[in-house]
């Protein structure tokens, strides 16, 4: 049986070799556990790794706003 689907949560294969993450937000924290889950239930979670992810990420791309054109003092 597969556990639920929830927010926040990636589901897995037992014979996938990983996964990536993805909708992940430009200057962001994140914490992240693994958790496996068979017939018999689920296990212990893993210890907790933290990231950040960069500022780049895939941000569309916006002009600027524009200015009065005067250099500031």
């Amino acid at each position: 049986p597969e556990p639920p689907p929830q927010p926040g949560v990636l589901t897995v294969a037992g014979e996938a070799g990983g996964a990536v993450l993805g909708g992940l937000q430009p200057w962001s924290r994140y914490r992240l556990q693994v958790l496996v889950f068979n017939g018999r239930g689920a296990g212990p979670p893993s210890a907790e790794i933290r990231f950040h992810t960069p500022e780049g990420g895939e941000t569309p791309w916006r002009d600027p706003p524009r200015g009065t054109g005067r250099p500031r003092k």
